[in-house]
Parts: structure tokens; C-alpha cells; sequence
């Protein structure tokens, strides 16, 4: 019998339900067993989140600051064969409860000499997040041997609308009647997600992991757009640099820094809405001028190797 443990954070359920659509023959399977746990901060974070509140969670998030985080609840008399990691970015980083855990004893104890598989649900942009990560694993002594993420389909633009409606209003349908709704589309889930979840089962019962992370980029498990890449590229730069300018001005939810902590909810989308087009623009011409650079770059974020 092989053993996997899920261990995942979701505000609002779109990741657990990704997670269990992909991990759906895992249940009743008569030589895989399934072990589901959630991370649960010592103060919730809410959803849907105020404006406040959501751009006051930026600048912990970006230097990953943790947050105190309540033990976990499951059987710790099994020996886990895997840990699959399910996990959001917020601001081009791992969600801070998922960070946070991530720097405790008690993940360095579970995870320590263990084979993780990340699964993401997101907007569209994940690998500044995936790179820390990758970070944590390593220096926590787990072996990251496969990712799967899921993005919602939408342009890079629309997608920025839908997901404030949905962040900071809760709206799970279609916004104004207008724009698509926002998240990973459901019918994705339902026709493929489970076959990247198969790959996962047959690799573990193999006990041999090798193979398995080309297996999923080929399944279509990860997909990289060279616009995106180059976006993060300036946001790994950026955000850090705002991040310690707002946390000179005090920690979380003071008053003292709440002005600049709303700059920069309005500063950003303005960002994106004006460098969108231009580097979009760009990215075309990037695997025309520099081939093998931009081959080498998709290669490295769909892998699961450290740089």
C-alpha cells in the first residue's frame, strides 16, 4: 500500500476542488490511500478579502515574513510514500500560510527525505512563486519531483479584472455579466486534470520518480507564456524593493502604513494595464531574436530542478 498526504491552503476552495478533480482515481484505489490536511494560520486570513486588507497582506507575502501557523490534523503513525503541496501565489510568492509552513520545525520534520509534488491554482503567473518553493524544499531536505499548475485561461488583462472581483468581492460568476468567470474553467478540470493525477499514481506505486515531471509537461500539466515570464521578471525585481518601503512605514494592519500599502493597489493595475501590451509585444519577438535563451528559460520553470 502507498500512502500520499495532501497538504494544501485554499480562502476560497478553488484549490482543493483543482486538487481532489486531479487526484479523483486516488480515492478507493485498493493500493493508494489519500490523506487530505489543511493549513490553518492562528488568525484566518479572510476571503472575500476588504481592499485593505488584501494590499496590506503584500508586503509579509513578498519578504516572506510567517505567519504563526496552527499544527497540522492527521495520522502521523503512517509513513507518507508522497507529500503533494497544493498551494496559490499571492503577489508572485507562495501564499503565507504555505510559506510560513514551509519555514517551520514541523515542516522540516514531515518533509525532510520526501519525494513533494506542487499542485497550483492561480490567475497566471507562478513561477517567481514555484522558485521559493523550490527554495524552501531544498533547504527543508525534500525532493520536489513533479508540478502541476492550473491557470485560469483568460487574457492577462481580463483575468486582472475578474480576479479583484473575485478577491475583494467574492463574485464566483460572471462579472457585470460581461467578463468570463474567473478561476481554472471547470471543464478543464473534469476532462484532463485526472490524467495528471494518473501519472502521479503510477509513479508512485512504482516508487520511481525520474520520468515523471516530463511525463506531466508532455500530458500538458505546465504551460509557460514567454509574456508572463518576462512580467515576473520585472515584478521579482520590483516588488521586493516596495515591499521593505511600506514595512518601514510598520507591521501588518497599522495604521501607519495603510497609505502606502493603498498606493500600491492602485499603482500596480496601472502598471500592468500600461507594460501588458508592451511586453507582450516584446515576447514575440524574444524566441525570433534570442531562440535558444528563450528555449532554455521555458525548459528550466517547467522542470523541477534548481538553478
Amino acid at each position: 500500500m502507498k500512502n500520499a498526504l495532501v497538504i494544501h491552503y485554499s480562502q476560497s476552495g478553488q484549490l482543493t476542488g483543482a486538487v481532489k478533480s486531479t487526484l479523483r482515481h486516488f480515492e478507493n484505489h485498493p493500493e493508494c490511500t489519500v490523506t487530505y490536511t489543511e493549513l490553518k494560520p492562528l488568525q484566518p486570513f479572510p476571503f472575500p478579502w476588504t481592499y485593505s486588507q488584501f494590499w496590506d497582506a503584500f508586503a509579509e507575502t513578498v519578504k516572506g515574513i510567517p505567519c504563526e501557523m496552527q499544527p497540522l490534523e492527521f495520522d502521523r503513525t503512517v509513513n507518507y510514500d508522497l507529500i503533494i503541496l497544493a498551494y496559490q501565489p499571492w503577489f508572485l510568492s507562495p501564499s503565507r500560510p504555505v510559506d510560513s509552513f514551509l519555514q517551520s520545525a514541523e515542516a522540516k520534520q514531515l518533509l525532510n527525505g520526501k519525494p513533494v509534488v506542487t499542485i497550483l491554482a492561480c490567475r497566471n503567473m507562478w513561477l517567481n512563486a514555484q522558485e521559493r518553493v523550490k527554495i524552501r524544499l531544498r533547504d527543508i531536505g525534500a525532493q520536489l519531483v513533479g508540478n502541476i499548475t492550473y491557470v485560469d485561461r483568460s487574457s492577462n488583462l481580463v483575468s486582472l479584472i475578474t480576479v479583484l472581483a473575485f478577491a475583494l468581492g467574492g463574485e464566483k460568476g460572471r462579472y457585470l455579466g460581461i467578463f468570463p468567470k474567473y478561476g481554472v474553467p471547470q471543464e478543464e478540470l473534469n476532462s484532463v486534470a485526472w490524467r495528471y493525477g494518473d501519472i502521479l499514481m503510477n509513479h508512485l506505486q512504482k516508487g520511481s520518480y525520474n520520468e515523471m515531471q516530463a511525463a506531466l509537461v508532455q500530458a500538458g500539466a505546465v504551460k509557460i507564456k514567454t509574456n508572463l515570464m518576462m512580467m515576473e521578471g520585472r515584478g521579482k525585481i520590483l516588488f521586493p524593493i516596495y515591499a521593505d518601503f511600506i514595512l518601514k512605514k510598520g507591521k501588518a494592519n497599522s495604521h501607519q502604513r495603510r497609505t502606502r500599502s493603498k498606493a500600491f493597489g492602485i499603482i500596480l493595475p496601472i502598471l500592468i494595464l500600461i507594460l501588458s501590451p508592451v511586453i507582450t509585444i516584446v515576447s514575440r519577438l524574444m524566441p525570433l531574436l534570442f531562440r535558444t535563451k528563450a528555449r532554455k528559460e521555458v525548459e528550466y520553470f517547467s522542470g523541477v530542478t534548481l538553478r
